[in-house]
């Protein structure tokens, strides 16, 4: 009984133990956000969000185990998408900038960050929202900038990878710059951490809050054979990036529950340029 009693209480430590320090983590990004300053190209430099990103991934207590390099110089990395947290874990594995949903910027706290850390913004359902984000992604690409878009529109639960929408994968096109796809999941005895995905009517803070309760997250990415441009459409490199992340999780590309767990990717040193 005292066991069991102890094992209850045991979520409610870690948060109270790991809270403090996000919070006072946070207050050190803002520091750090309000120097960054521009550089001859309008652009800001992705490895301070890089190394913000690994401390907060120790804090809670995620585990980033990586397979495969990251494409050096210009790219666009495109990943599957489950949550808030896939940011940080892909950011400490690989300085990039982000596109994401323009609701991001308005996030407390942690919006106001990804303006300073240089994120773009996409509108969803503006007239020309996708229009307006790819040519912003055209525009760094071309200034040898790295981006990572979530092409699934959404975050999912983890079981499925959704279509690639295609429209973004123009910015590769128009900067001449390989895209290399990433798959990220995060594995539990059950299949996927029930409580990683943020999706639904969930919100930042209560999920947060669920997560600094977990003894350990393990986050696996498996940055895939990077995807030349030269001679293709926006619809093959979708396609192919798509498939590339369905194989490396084991997932059928008609989106079926994802088959048992297959084995763990080799950890490895990550250079990023």
């Amino acid at each position: 009984m005292i066991i069991r009693n102890s094992n209850v209480w045991l979520p409610t430590v870690r948060r109270l133990r790991r809270a403090p320090l996000v919070a006072l983590h946070l207050l050190v990004g803002v520091g750090v956000a309000a120097l960054l300053r521009p550089r001859r190209d309008g652009t800001v430099s992705c490895r301070p969000l890089a190394v913000w990103s690994r401390v907060l991934c120790w804090i809670m207590g995620v585990r980033i185990v990586i397979s495969g390099q990251p494409q050096p110089g210009a790219a666009l990395f495109v990943a599957n998408h489950l949550s808030w947290l896939d940011i940080f874990c892909i950011a400490s594995a690989c300085p990039t900038h982000f596109l994401a949903k323009r609701e991001v910027a308005d996030w407390p706290l942690f919006g106001w960050l990804a303006r300073r850390a240089g994120t773009a913004f996409i509108r969803r359902g503006g007239d020309n929202g996708a229009g307006e984000a790819a040519e912003h992604l055209t525009w760094r690409l071309r200034n040898r900038g790295r981006v990572l878009v979530f092409p699934e529109g959404t975050s999912t639960n983890g079981g499925t990878v959704r279509r690639f929408y295609p429209r973004l994968f123009q910015a590769a096109l128009h900067a001449r710059c390989p895209v290399q796809p990433i798959a990220l999941r995060y594995p539990h005895p059950d299949g996927i951490h029930p409580k990683a995905p943020f999706i639904g009517d969930a919100t930042l803070l209560p999920h947060l809050w669920q997560l600094l309760g977990e003894l350990q997250i393990v986050a696996e990415l498996w940055f895939c054979e990077p995807l030349p441009t030269v001679g293709r459409t926006r619809d093959d490199l979708a396609r192919q990036a798509h498939a590339q992340v369905c194989a490396a999780l084991n997932l059928s590309t008609s989106e079926r529950v994802p088959a048992p767990m297959i084995t763990s990717p080799v950890i490895t040193s990550v250079s990023c340029g």
